[in-house]
């Protein structure tokens, strides 16, 4: 059975659609526009904006802000994706910013693989201690989505392709080495005194 996700009258659904904006990104997750941090003694707040993770987008509005953060230990804070969760037409489930603990050292993570078989993925906007009831130590973990710096990284690698000496451009260059041909060569578009090939 084939199905279509980008043809008329055909549903394109959500995982086809993260799957392919994930391998654009490389598996990149990271923020696209603001979502700045924030926090008091005993609250973490992140601001509106755009971010993307594993593939799928979503949007802050209004600031999300966890409040009563007092035990003391270690914390990340993250938004979770879990694809376990049943969404509805007015709520979403499967994803929600919220803290990760850890009582000696910061957690670790859940970051499977949500364009595959896994379900969670957490990534982490920052992470802080709580010492004697009190935020301490509030460091970004943020990372960003950059088109420009991706589109320089194609463009690098492109350039490195044509600079082999065992890489001939369509339209032209030079290599060396030794070549086996079968079938015929056609030379076209070529005065007379330019049709040579030197063996």
């Amino acid at each position: 059975m084939l199905k279509g996700h980008t043809f008329n009258l055909q549903t394109f659904t959500s995982e086809a659609f993260a799957l392919f904006i994930d391998k654009f990104l490389d598996g990149k997750c990271g923020v696209a526009k603001g979502c700045a941090l924030s926090n008091t003694n005993t609250s973490a707040t992140i601001g509106e904006g755009y971010f993307v993770v594993r593939g799928r987008m979503l949007e802050i509005i209004d600031n999300v802000t966890i409040s009563n953060i007092n035990t003391n230990g270690f914390y990340s804070l993250v938004c979770e994706i879990d694809l376990s969760q049943t969404n509805t037409q007015d709520t979403l489930n499967q994803a929600s910013i919220k803290t990760v603990y850890g009582s000696s050292s910061y957690p670790t993570l859940t970051q499977q693989d949500i364009t595959g078989s896994g379900t969670v993925y957490q990534y982490e906007f920052a992470r802080f201690k709580i010492e004697s009831g009190v935020i301490t130590n509030f460091t970004d973990k943020r990372t960003y989505v950059n088109m420009t710096a991706l589109q320089q990284a194609i463009e690098n690698e492109l350039e490195a392709l044509e600079n082999q000496s065992n890489v001939m451009l369509k339209t032209g260059g030079s290599a060396s080495g030794d070549f086996t041909f079968s079938g015929n060569i056609t030379i076209d578009n070529l005065s007379n005194s330019n049709r040579k090939i030197l063996c």
